[in-house]
């Protein structure tokens, strides 16, 4: 399909061939078939018609009624740490606990040194493998679900907690640029 797609762009870009302006390419995988349909123009179109009334890209936020959230303002929750902070904790080899809430699947793709997998869907409110003494610093993909396990932990009296702010996703964007994204 990607390169059926890719094909129509060359023409339409060359100015060569019948692309498929007007007609609709149908393709049905199961009986390994294509089909044409001729459609017709639609003068009352907001988009092409004879008076068309969407002239420009939506503006998302405007839109959905909610911003995109920048580096800076995921630092705003006190209990987040940036990719950079563990960075130069674990390279300082400070005394840490780094324990991954994300699910097996997704610890498969792609993991940070050093880190335990305790995924949050299987969390208990005080693993036997984590200290209440010691520095834990949580992650998953994003960082919702580690800040989650990091309430969890809270509440079970644990105190010195950390999220990672962005998760996996911003390690691998700002820190370690060879890892594996998904």
């Amino acid at each position: 399909m990607g390169t059926l797609q890719a094909t129509e762009v060359l023409k339409l870009l060359l100015g060569k061939g019948a692309p498929l302006i007007g007609r609709l390419l149908v393709y049905d995988a199961l009986k390994l078939s294509f089909r044409e349909l001729k459609l017709r123009r639609d003068e009352s179109c907001v988009l092409c018609g004879d008076q068309p009334t969407i002239r420009e890209l939506q503006d998302y936020e405007a839109f959905c009624a909610v911003p995109f959230a920048t580096a800076a303002e995921d630092e705003t929750n006190p209990d987040e740490i940036s990719p950079q902070q563990l960075y130069e904790w674990l390279d300082a080899n400070e005394p840490l606990t780094l324990v991954d809430v994300r699910e097996t699947v997704e610890w498969d793709i792609c993991s940070i040194d050093s880190a335990k997998l305790l995924p949050l869907s299987s969390f208990e409110v005080a693993p036997d493998e984590l200290d209440r003494e010691d520095r834990i610093v949580l992650y998953c993909y994003k960082g919702k679900r580690s800040l989650q396990a990091l309430e969890k932990l809270r509440d079970a009296g644990f105190s010195n907690l950390h999220s990672l702010a962005g998760g996996i996703d911003r390690w691998a964007e700002e820190v370690d640029l060879q890892m594996p994204r998904y």
